[in-house]
């Protein structure tokens, strides 16, 4: 046999190893990433409704001025608003522990957590 001709059996014998290897290999992998990719869409799609039908039964949130009680200026209402704090009364049903979670060290510094609570259930108490 002339060397061309071996050289081209060997050619076209690595390209049809390689061509089953792939086939074999890959498409297990690519299959096992479109089914992980689909379990995510799937939580996330769960996810996504349970939070639509909290939100359809949570109400109208009121938004009240937490600037009127001492000790909350700017920075404490903005902290206050990031961790879902936005009415007298969902402040005045915080216990001191959880206004120092969301709010952080500063509460202590700049007020008495038990005082803002105390004048958030009176403002709540009012309206």
């Amino acid at each position: 046999m002339s060397p061309w001709i071996v050289f081209l059996i060997g050619l076209l014998l690595g390209w049809l190893i390689e061509w089953i290897v792939d086939w074999v290999y890959w498409r297990k992998k690519e299959n096992a990433e479109v089914s992980e990719l689909k379990s995510k869409l799937d939580t996330a799609q769960k996810e996504n409704a349970t939070l639509k039908e909290e939100l359809e039964n949570c109400g109208e949130v009121r938004i009240d001025p937490l600037e009127k009680i001492k000790g909350i200026g700017p920075v404490i209402k903005r902290k206050l608003n990031e961790g879902g704090i936005f009415s007298f009364a969902q402040l005045g049903s915080l216990t001191p522990k959880d206004l120092e979670e969301i709010v952080g060290d500063e509460v202590k510094r700049l007020a008495d957590e038990d005082e803002l609570i105390r004048q958030a259930q009176e403002f709540a108490q009012k309206n």
